[in-house]
């Protein structure tokens, strides 16, 4: 061994280059490494499907749109929320009737809500296994429409609002937040 063979290269070097340092490569990887990274980094690999092009409004809607599954932190949203809930469980119980012996899956829901207290659309996500109880998660979500409207300060940042809920029938009804 000659004193100093070595100097000069690179960390990582296999010692194939003969010493010569190369434009790319870095401490961390090769020029193959540095090339992948360049490549993953504008592709957005974590986003999904490649974007679509929508019309600005599409996008506006979207914006203002959010999905409720129990975990928010904004604090208006979440009291508007409890509120439909609340008005769900007390009076649902009573359009619901004796439903709890037929359920064996509880299904999962989701409510659309405008902000003027509408509803735009009942999605059933997960069934029940029955469609007369799925029929009568609609018509309990129906019979119990004109939900209070948006608070001002909800309703500026949002124009429709997805409850996304567990519904259970064992007890009376009860809507459950989902755990992610």
């Amino acid at each position: 061994m000659v004193p100093g063979a070595g100097a000069g290269r690179p960390l990582g070097g296999n010692g194939l280059d003969g010493g010569a340092t190369r434009p790319g490569r870095t401490a961390l990887g090769s020029e193959l490494g540095n090339r992948a990274r360049e490549l993953v980094r504008g592709l957005g690999v974590l986003g999904g499907a490649p974007p679509v092009a929508r019309a600005a409004e599409d996008d506006q809607r979207q914006r203002r749109r959010v999905v409720s599954t129990g975990a928010e932190r904004d604090v208006p949203l979440r009291l508007y929320i409890d509120g439909f809930r609340q008005k769900i469980e007390r009076n649902g119980t009573l359009n619901g009737g004796q439903l709890g012996d037929r359920v064996r899956i509880d299904p999962v829901v989701s409510v659309a809500l405008r902000s003027d207290g509408t509803v735009e659309d009942v999605m059933i996500v997960r069934s029940s296994g029955h469609a007369e109880v799925d029929a009568a998660v609609r018509r309990i979500v129906r019979l119990n429409e004109r939900y209070a409207a948006f608070p001002p300060n909800v309703a500026a940042l949002y124009d429709v609002i997805e409850v996304r809920r567990i519904w259970t029938f064992a007890n009376g009804l009860k809507l459950l937040e989902e755990v992610r």
